[in-house]
């Protein structure tokens, strides 16, 4: 008898322990909060973009640069774009406009690069539709292939440019390319302008490498010379529609009405998850706001708390612990790796400049690395000299950060 009122005693100390712990639970999940400063933020970031019309929209014209042969590319951009502004007005009714760029057909290489070089005149860039990666992934592939068949065509021996040549087409693919790195209002879009500077780099050094050291400097265009901008840097447009994206993604509120289902909306709060998602995506932001040689470690501190690996209960806590959970099981390690490829593009540009210039001074075999080695021309992030390879006669600007290989310049 003994035994069990003992027993019992153990058990009804149980159920007041369980009943008081799931009353504190109540009582710390008993309002959500207001939103943050980061939330008002991110709003007045995603909010404050100049209108510009579709005529003088690149974006527009990239929408429609598929366009049949002997088409208008800017009224058919307008057209599809017409289109997609429709069925955001219409959320229930399926998108039936044609992907553009979706029907890969065999084009005249004369008459992509005369497309491409139509769409370098433009100064303006605004997005619509955020978060179609897909339709701008299929607008943008024949811009890519235009891009390079340039570059080819001016690598051809049939094409006989004189410096001043060179430098003018250098110099608009490049202002065109910054210009949208600066203006891109989504990671999808922000990750094909880098790309294309990239592209930028390799084939147009190629092209001056073919001058004599007296005109390299010449055929350079004097964008080489200007360091990327902070804006031209910055992921702030990048990561507020990313917020705005992630607030108002279906399959996010599916999730999140399944664990209410399950655990009860009082271990949801839906605001404050909202508000920590926006201290994060501001995080993101200001790591790459900052010089470079401190990029990196902040990162590395950043993804520590905020990275894919596995997190411990004690990092959930009592207070939203199915809003962190949901948090959690998104890291931030992919938006980190956007970041970095934007703010590698300087070490890039730098390289690039340093062939240029001790190709223009003549320097060969051991002249060469004892060039890189007193240049002021350096690895943004540590400051030491760019890693030259005599065998293969190239420079490598190492891109470990946002882990990808090797990025080389031909000499």
């Amino acid at each position: 008898m003994t035994n069990l009122k003992w027993l019992l005693k153990m058990v009804a100390s149980f159920l007041a322990l369980l009943l008081l712990l799931i009353a504190f639970v109540f009582f710390i999940n008993r309002e959500d909060k207001p939103p943050s400063e980061s939330v008002i933020k991110l709003q007045g970031i995603a909010s404050a973009t100049t209108p510009v019309t579709d005529r003088d929209n690149a974006y527009i014209y990239v929408m429609g640069f598929s366009a049949s042969d002997h088409a208008d590319v800017m009224s058919e951009g307008v057209a599809r774009v017409e289109q997609m502004r429709q069925s955001m007005e219409s959320p229930g009714v399926t998108d039936s406009a044609e992907a553009p760029g979706r029907k890969q057909l065999q084009r005249e290489p004369a008459q992509l690069i005369e497309r491409y070089e139509r769409l370098l005149e433009f100064k303006q860039w605004r997005e619509l539709r955020l978060g179609d990666a897909r339709s701008q992934d299929a607008a943008f592939s024949q811009v890519f292939e235009a891009q390079r068949l340039m570059y080819s065509r001016a690598l051809s021996l049939e094409v006989k440019g004189d410096a001043a040549d060179c430098k003018r087409m250098l110099e608009r693919d490049y202002r065109f390319w910054r210009m949208v790195l600066a203006e891109s209002a989504s990671a999808n879009v922000k990750m094909i302008a880098a790309r294309s500077i990239e592209l930028h780099f390799e084939m147009g050094n190629l092209v001056v490498r073919r001058f004599p050291p007296a005109l390299t400097m010449t055929a350079i265009p004097d964008g080489w010379r200007e360091p990327f901008s902070d804006r031209e840097r910055s992921l702030a447009r990048i990561m507020a529609n990313e917020w705005t994206l992630s607030d108002l993604r279906p399959d996010d509120e599916r999730a999140k009405n399944l664990v209410t289902m399950l655990f009860g909306s009082f271990l949801y709060q839906p605001q404050a998850t909202t508000n920590a998602n926006a201290d994060r995506m501001l995080r993101v932001v200001e790591l790459y706001d900052r010089d470079y040689p401190a990029i990196p470690q902040a990162a590395a501190t950043f993804l520590a708390s905020h990275g894919n690996e596995k997190k411990a209960a004690a990092d959930i806590g009592v207070y939203n612990p199915v809003g962190r959970i949901l948090l959690n099981m998104e890291g931030m390690d992919a938006y980190t790796r956007y970041g970095f490829r934007v703010a590698d593009l300087e070490g890039i540009r730098r390289m690039a400049l340093l062939a240029a210039q001790l190709r223009s001074s003549g320097a060969k075999g051991n002249d060469v690395a004892d060039g890189v080695r007193t240049s002021d021309l350096r690895d943004p992030y540590d400051g030491k000299e760019f890693t030259w390879d005599p065998e293969h006669s190239s420079f490598l600007f190492r891109r470990t950060l946002e882990g990808k290989p090797d990025f080389k310049i031909a000499y």
